[in-house]
């Protein structure tokens, strides 16, 4: 059986844990299952962040193969290139951008990136942080919004099993000529 090469959901408990940690504001996942959905509700009250996870895998670089010692065991993997989206809502612009910009330069630091290294991602590319801010319900809504790159590992991994017999039929030739070989059973 092959497994699925990346759990996004860990990635995503990751990365939602550790914005939270940093900023101190909850942290909502943002991918509608319905065209057009709007925005998270929950937690309701601003500030909250959100994000998207706007490229998945890209592919970055050359794929390797390796087998396990048995030979049996096949991965496939290498390294893909996901896009975020992060998101800020707040009552004021100040806010929503302090908080972003809090988060920025958060992902510079050793024990953030040591904290999503676990969950196997690495920081690549730290974006900047625009002001986003709009009038909702003739009030305006503090928003910030930053995009970063980070560098994710996609292993396929599967058991290809172990031939235990192979049927040989046809010639074999040998220093004292040829000879021919009828349907033999090989046994491993």
């Amino acid at each position: 059986m092959i497994q699925l090469p990346v759990d996004y959901n860990a990635i995503r408990a990751a990365l939602a844990t550790e914005v939270a940690r940093v900023t101190n504001v909850p942290c909502v996942l943002e991918d509608p299952t319905v065209q057009n959905a709007p925005r998270p509700t929950n937690p309701g009250v601003a500030p909250y962040f959100s994000f998207k996870l706007t490229s998945p895998g890209i592919k970055s670089g050359d794929d390797h193969s390796t087998y396990d010692g048995t030979g049996t065991i096949y991965n496939r993997g290498g390294q893909r290139k996901m896009m975020v989206s992060f998101q800020c809502y707040a009552q004021q612009q100040e806010t929503a951008y302090n908080l972003m910009a809090l988060w920025q330069g958060s992902l510079e630091l050793e024990q953030v990136q040591e904290n999503l290294r676990k969950a196997g991602i690495a920081v690549w590319v730290i974006g900047n942080v625009a002001d986003l801010s709009a009038l909702l319900n003739t009030g305006y809504e503090g928003r910030a919004q930053m995009d970063c790159s980070f560098g994710i590992a996609s292993n396929l991994t599967q058991d290809l099993g172990q031939i235990d017999t192979a049927e040989v039929t046809g010639k074999v030739t040998f220093d004292g000529g040829e000879a021919e070989v009828g349907p033999t059973d090989i046994t491993v």
